[in-house]
């Protein structure tokens, strides 16, 4: 698991630096954790949740517990 800074980014950053983490993540990482944070506004969340692209995302969920987080998973390469 991976655990990109995004905060004080702007959202074309915020999503330049999660795609290239992703890009980057070792074959057997199945899943980034991004800290957004909620109390600021909504960009990097919305970034995050529908702007990233890879074709390793798998599946890009919420945490329900806790709206300044979002985790990617990824599928594992070969």
């Amino acid at each position: 698991m991976l655990l990109p800074f995004i905060h004080g980014l702007t959202g074309d950053q915020a999503k330049a630096r999660i795609e290239r983490e992703i890009r980057l993540a070792p074959p057997k990482c199945e899943s980034i954790v991004v800290i957004h944070g909620c109390n600021n506004g909504t960009v990097l969340r919305d970034t995050v949740r529908s702007r990233v692209r890879s074709a390793r995302i798998l599946e890009i969920h919420p945490c329900f517990m806790n709206d300044g987080q979002t985790t990617i998973y990824l599928k594992k390469n070969k």
